[in-house]
């Protein structure tokens, strides 16, 4: 009997926002619990809620087991119970919060969500930029390699030996681990309350506009990039029916990303509007005058060109900058080519614009 597949959804499409207030009566945590914490692994949930003693203004009231995403717009994945608490007592009722339910790629388990693979750019290599920069709040990352100039051992990183590394590794304390530019790198789950000595910078950081996290998002270079051990794809969540498998194969359709369809010019216009999740990449210069960066369903970038019309997988300002395949250092692919590793065909390499041709409005 064949396999039935599902169409796959990504899970930004169960996103929820909701306004509740409490009627003054004590804090939002006595009518709704809120469990996990990056001490514990986890992202931020919510435990049991009182429905009755809750008036939810707009949206839908979440329930138990929905992750909390944001309070009033302030990310709260990557953030401690005990700071995730702080972050709602610091606003006045009514407040907003964006919550989804869990499913296989985004649940409650912090580990398993930081240790997948996504897109440069997308929405959920974003969201795992986010997690880290609210765990470096109260947690240092640890590195097997020798300080550089001007780097304190304790701010910047702990560095310490191959074997400490393994200790904690073993010990289940790192919430991600892995190498990069072949030293360890790890992420230690922070302590459930900060150090009496620690500064409390919870507020600084979260609510004031001109702290500078400069520092932060240097240090999450190295842990993103890093090769995991337990690095895997993701599974994007079930939602309808799809043609069966034959002979253990889908339909050519349904190859890697890469392969399929940019969406239309038409198309575009109904696409998923994530722009709201999307942070400013500081580290990229503005797009050409009347280009934009859209999402597909399953949360892959693509790029709209106004001007003609006309989509495409590649981004136009790293296009402008490529180097032709007769400069390209050894090892170096040409802008557009992707290495693939495949199980049964070994390695080959793709030029993805054959692939994903802009498509034109017909």
């Amino acid at each position: 009997m064949s396999k039935t597949l599902k169409k796959k959804k990504h899970w930004s499409a169960k996103v929820q926002e909701c306004t509740v207030s409490w009627g003054g009566s004590g804090e939002l945590v006595t009518v709704a619990e809120v469990r996990g914490g990056a001490e514990l692994g986890e992202f931020p949930h919510l435990g049991h809620v009182v429905s009755e003693a809750v008036v939810c203004h707009a949206g839908r009231l979440p329930g138990g087991g929905d992750v909390l995403l944001e309070v009033n717009g302030t990310p709260v994945s990557g953030l401690t119970n005990r700071d995730t608490l702080a972050v709602i007592r610091h606003f006045r009722e009514p407040v907003r919060l964006k919550t989804v339910k869990p499913g296989k790629v985004l649940n409650t388990d912090l580990r398993h969500y930081l240790s997948l693979q996504f897109q440069k750019g997308s929405l959920d290599h974003k969201l795992q930029q986010v997690i880290r920069d609210n765990l470096y709040l109260r947690t240092i990352p640890c590195t097997t390699r020798q300080p550089r100039e001007g780097e304190v051992p304790g701010v910047d990183y702990n560095f310490i030996s191959v074997g400490e590394f393994r200790e904690l590794e073993e010990s289940g304390l790192l919430l991600e681990s892995g190498t990069y530019d072949g030293n360890y790198y790890g992420t230690p789950k922070p302590p459930a309350e900060p150090s009496p000595v620690q500064p409390d910078l919870v507020d600084q950081v979260l609510f004031d506009e001109e702290f500078d996290t400069e520092v932060q998002r240097k240090r999450t270079t190295s842990v993103s990039k890093m090769d995991r051990k337990d690095s895997a794809a993701p599974e994007e969540e079930e939602e309808e029916e799809r043609p069966p498998l034959v002979n253990g194969l889908t339909d050519h359709k349904d190859k890697a990303e890469w392969r399929r369809t940019v969406p239309s010019y038409n198309q575009s216009a109904g696409a998923m509007d994530l722009r709201a999740w999307s942070a400013q990449d500081e580290s990229q210069e503005p797009l050409p005058k009347n280009w934009e960066m859209a999402y597909t369903e399953t949360g892959m970038v693509y790029f709209i060109d106004h001007n003609s019309k006309t989509t495409t997988w590649l981004d136009p300002r790293l296009a402008k900058k490529a180097k032709p395949p007769e400069k390209c250092d050894e090892g170096e692919l040409p802008y557009g080519w992707e290495k693939i590793e495949d199980p049964q065909f070994g390695i080959y390499y793709v030029d993805t614009k054959a692939f994903c041709l802009p498509t034109a409005l017909s």
